[in-house]
């Protein structure tokens, strides 16, 4: 079973056992795997998290004179 999830997916490998993320399009590699759909999700949240977070550090730097 596929579960898609804020543009990532997850792919029940073994049920209840091993769950899969893929990245987001065009590549969709395997960033990690994790033993619930939950912790899998968990996981997603974390990274779109710290990817926001450096995304507004790198557009907030001050010009340089």
């Amino acid at each position: 079973m596929k579960i898609f999830y804020r543009g990532y997916v997850i792919d029940e490998e073994i049920r209840s056992i091993s769950y899969a993320v893929y990245g987001r399009r065009p590549e969709r590699a395997e960033l990690t795997a994790r033993s619930t759909s939950r912790e899998a999700m968990e996981w997603i949240d974390g990274n779109v998290k710290r990817e926001s977070i450096l995304g507004a550090t790198r557009t907030h730097q001050p010009a340089e004179h």
